[in-house]
């Protein structure tokens, strides 16, 4: 027998302390929750937050989490960590905690109660640990002291983080371990739009069972929902992760699923449950499998939180069916495919914006945690925009520098739409003058769609940064020596307006062969990309059958390297240098640019799918106006394999291209037309 009990008695209701914030748009209120916590051992970490009261407007809510080694060290395993918000529910359940047989004829039971409120979890962010190896045994760079910052926006859940709110942080490593720190950030304002509820719609982790089918039924189950009357839109909040692999199809991990949006029982969304970017990690090298792609995660990193916008689909003040599934697989082994899901129905009311960018970060130049493998930087910035207003942003006029250096202006021309984000790359800019003492980079939007921006205060933003600590004399060679697997590797060398000085392209080659190449340089900012297609480097301890291999960068007249690389990468290195001083850099341009669809974003828009092929693929270009397009296809030596003339292109288009006959290798997809021109690598196996 259960008995639930609801709270109505006024002497169970919780009294929260409140906070006066006097503050103006703009301004941050901080509350730290978990500082340098231990978390050692599987299970719950809580401590109370206590967060402003509600009473004042807030435009953005970060959440910034920071992981580093226990006091102990860190653990040689890579774990899931959940941040949870702990939320009374008013009511109360109990279970049975002592039978007291009194009487047996009659039978009488003398029943003692335990009553607890019930609690609803909801998950604010997850996060995967490194293999911590390094760590613990000071290696490869890395000590006890190692710490990684990530940023969470977790603006929708502001009813939830008021007054007094346990926050979890949940840890399902079961060796020690790693300390989490948890900064809040509530930034004054007017949101994009109001929430006005966050309900969870499935929460926690489950198997998949043999037939395939289970997991829908245990786990997902379709459910009803009652849009409020007053609601604008909605959003599905979805974070899924799998794991285990120990079975025949390497699933939930190492297995690329889809999962399924319905509304109404008819699909609206698919979604891969995929990180394909594992080799990229910017906490690297690693102990463990830490390069293997993953279902949704990889070491050290965030999981991926996908959002769908619901509301073509749902009618204010009715009810609405929503589902969600997971591609159906059977497996066998020993092990049962496992995801950790964690869905999320959000309600807002009408956009507060009409025309609304935002910097929404600063890639390069940066000395953010996630950004460590593109920085230190001396080259094109790179910044992420998003559009945070009703109408599509198609003009954004930008304004950028460093602090002492000249101001440089941009226009980004595009289509984006309400909630969409991109990255944008900048004109090199001018360092001359810029201060070592304050390296701070700063960006800010300054008209939006020819007009004002209804929201200044997410128009700014700056970063500091680090300036490429290596300034190498003008002769140089590039030095590679491949593995038993050569066909995996290249490199390119290019100056700060991506001019390409000295080039090896992947898949030409070959084996345990030394390529060194002779570069005579002037004083302007490089960068350096070392490439392997396999995404496990050039040795890694995993792969041992693919041998070792190396890298370098040689003065032209002297048998020492300047710069030995790290073998083990993963799927590239990015390396900025100098020749020269920043300062006595000269600019190419006149630090103004006006970037267009046709030549300075349209790098984006054409794609190779699929890639690798078999020799049979599309090429598709997206959103682009071009007259007189030509495309090539050229093999490894240059010549021209396959043409084809496009003329005019407005729009969308594609371009089926068959290469079955020819030989196994890379192949250069060259698009040419009034105005510049295009390319892209196909590697056909």
């Amino acid at each position: 027998m259960r008995i639930l009990y609801t709270l109505l008695c006024a002497s169970f209701i919780f009294i929260f302390t409140s906070q006066n914030i006097l503050a103006a748009p703009g301004d941050t209120t901080s509350i730290a929750v978990h500082q340098a916590v231990d978390m050692t051992w599987y299970g719950a970490y809580d401590e109370m937050g206590n967060f402003p009261d509600g009473s004042v407007s807030y435009h953005k809510i970060l959440m910034e989490y920071t992981l580093g080694c226990a006091s102990s060290g860190c653990s040689d395993w890579d774990y899931t960590t959940k941040i949870e918000a702990r939320i009374p529910t008013g009511t109360y359940d109990s279970t049975v905690l002592v039978l007291d047989t009194i009487s047996i004829m009659p039978l009488e039971v003398d029943t003692t109660w335990n009553v607890f409120e019930v609690i609803e979890s909801f998950e604010l962010a997850r996060v995967i640990t490194p293999y911590g190896g390094y760590m613990a045994t000071n290696q490869a760079g890395y000590s006890n002291n190692w710490k990684h910052k990530y940023v969470f926006d977790v603006t929708d859940f502001v009813h939830l983080l008021r007054d007094d709110v346990m926050i979890r942080a949940f840890y399902d490593g079961w060796s020690s371990g790693f300390a989490v720190s948890l900064d809040f950030k509530f930034i004054e304002g007017t949101p994009d739009r109001e929430v006005i509820k966050l309900q969870n719609m499935y929460q926690g982790g489950g198997n998949y069972q043999n037939s395939g089918v289970t997991f829908e039924l245990n786990n997902f189950p379709q459910k009803t929902f009652e849009m409020p009357a007053d609601m604008h839109s909605a959003k599905l909040r979805v974070t899924i992760s799998g794991h285990g692999f120990d079975n025949n199809v390497n699933c939930a991990e190492f297995c690329e699923k889809d999962y399924y949006v319905k509304v109404g029982g008819n699909q609206i969304a698919a979604q891969a449950m995929w990180r394909d970017d594992c080799g990229f990690n910017p906490i690297y090298p690693q102990g463990g499998t830490w390069i293997y792609n993953r279902a949704n995660w990889c070491p050290g990193d965030k999981t991926n939180t996908y959002e769908h916008d619901l509301t073509p689909y749902v009618t204010p003040g009715s009810p609405v069916d929503l589902d969600v599934d997971i591609e159906s697989y059977f497996w066998s082994g020993t092990q049962s495919p496992y995801y950790i899901y964690s869905v999320q129905l959000v309600t807002y009311r009408d956009y507060n914006y009409m025309n609304d960018a935002a910097v929404l970060d600063i890639i390069q130049p940066s000395t953010a945690d996630p950004h460590k493998r593109l920085n230190p930087s001396c080259g094109q910035p790179v910044f992420m925009l998003k559009n945070e207003g009703e109408n599509p942003l198609t003009s954004v006029n930008v304004e950028y520098g460093v602090t002492g250096g000249g101001t440089c202006t941009y226009t980004w021309t595009g289509n984006l739409p309400f909630m969409q984000s991109e990255e944008v790359t900048l004109p090199s800019m001018a360092w001359t003058g810029y201060d070592p003492n304050d390296q701070t980079f700063n960006i800010k939007i300054t008209s939006v769609n020819g007009g004002t921006d209804d929201n200044p205060l997410n128009d700014e933003m700056s970063s500091s940064f680090e300036v490429p600590t290596a300034t190498y004399p003008p002769d140089l060679k590039i030095r590679i020596q491949t593995n038993n697997r050569g066909y995996e590797n290249g490199y390119v060398l290019t100056d700060v307006d991506g001019t390409i000085i000295s080039e090896r392209l992947v898949g030409s080659l070959g084996n345990n062969t030394v390529y060194e190449d002779e570069v005579n340089l002037t004083p302007n900012c490089y960068i350096l990309r070392i490439f392997d297609s396999a995404g496990d480097g050039l040795q890694w301890w995993a792969n041992s059958a693919q041998g070792n291999g190396s890298a370098f960068i040689f003065r032209a007249d002297v048998p020492f390297p300047l710069k030995t690389f790290q073998s083990d990468f993963g799927s590239e290195i990015h390396y900025e240098f100098t020749i020269g001083t920043l300062g006595g850099i000269p600019h190419s341009g006149d630090c103004t640019a006006v970037g267009n669809e046709d030549i300075a974003q349209q790098a984006s828009q054409l794609s190779v799918l699929p890639n690798p092929n078999n020799g049979l693929f599309t090429v598709e270009l997206k959103d682009i106006n071009v007259a007189n397009a030509q495309l090539s296809i050229l093999n490894l030596l240059g010549q021209s394999v396959h043409e084809a003339h496009l003329g005019t292109i407005q729009g969308a288009f594609a371009q089926s291209v068959d290469l079955r006959e020819l030989p196994k290798g890379l192949y250069l997809v060259h698009l040419e037309y009034d105005g510049g021109q295009l390319s892209r690598k196909v590697l056909v196996e």
